[in-house]
């Protein structure tokens, strides 16, 4: 089941282009949450969310010679941490043209064992030919297109028999009463996302893969909402124009709210294409 949302590509894009630097802040680096492997970890932001990226990379076992898809690849962080640990070309795509030039614009060694190159794609029209790629990944990124059986369809086109894709997301599981709803529903337009109820088990299967695990980490990764929710409202208390100021204090709001949802839920997800 999909909570449905009536925003475009170009919405998210704009979007990301005002957000990316304050997710930056807030995350370490990284624009994705954070892992912890308990309430005793001590480690900062920047370590959790390549913890993040590095259990996605475990999952999605990227092996020499491959070519790997990061599907909203945001500003390059997730990339440039796989390619310098693995023998791997990744193409990453976002619909935000801020996050693709920053992206561009990340140093690349010529010792890493790696490569990243990053281009400004819909994820639900990829420009790519069939079995173009031995992986794909996709961070955070799938709750925010509209198509996402589309999205699915293209990315199960694009992989190689035998290529795996890793979803690590939030999603939503059990119902909500009608206040809660209405809430819910003004910050997925607000944050241009809507989350799905199955973490896409459903539309993985219709597009013709197979579903191999799935672990909820979601009380792993609590610690990084706070820490959204303090850059929103240092963004509203740093920022002099008033109407954007009053955009930060609103998604701090609504953040601190969602994150909440007792609903809510993080997981990682693999599939393979047969």
């Amino acid at each position: 089941m999909l909570t449905q949302h009536p925003h475009t590509s170009r919405d998210v894009g704009t979007f990301y282009n005002r957000h990316t630097d304050v997710y930056d802040s807030a995350l370490g680096g990284n624009i994705h949450v954070g892992y912890w492997d308990d309430e005793a970890d001590d480690s900062p932001m920047r370590a959790a969310t390549d913890r993040l990226t590095d259990l996605v990379t475990e999952r999605l076992a990227p092996a020499e010679g491959q070519h790997l898809i990061d599907v909203g690849c945001g500003h390059g962080s997730t990339a440039a941490r796989i390619a310098a640990h693995h023998a791997v070309r990744i193409t990453g795509v976002s619909v935000s043209d801020y996050q693709v030039e920053l992206a561009n614009s990340r140093p690349q060694s010529a010792d890493l064992p790696g490569r990243a190159t990053f281009r400004l794609a819909d994820a639900m029209e990829l420009p790519f030919p069939d079995e173009s790629f031995d992986g794909a990944y996709a961070i955070e990124s799938l709750m925010h297109m509209k198509d996402k059986e589309a999205a699915l369809g293209h990315i199960a086109r694009v992989l190689r028999p035998g290529g795996r894709l890793v979803i690590a997301e939030h999603h939503l599981d059990g119902e909500l009463d009608h206040p809660d709803a209405d809430r819910t529903a003004e910050a997925h337009a607000f944050f241009k996302f809507a989350l799905t109820t199955d973490l896409y088990r459903q539309l993985l299967r219709e597009a013709g893969l197979e579903v191999v695990d799935h672990t909820d980490i979601t009380e792993n990764v609590r610690r990084s909402y706070d820490s959204m929710t303090r850059a929103w409202r240092d963004a509203a208390r740093g920022d002099t124009d008033g109407e954007a100021a009053r955009e930060w204090e609103r998604a701090a709001d609504l953040g601190a709210w969602y994150f909440a949802l007792p609903q809510l839920r993080y997981g990682l997800l693999t599939a393979v294409r047969p």
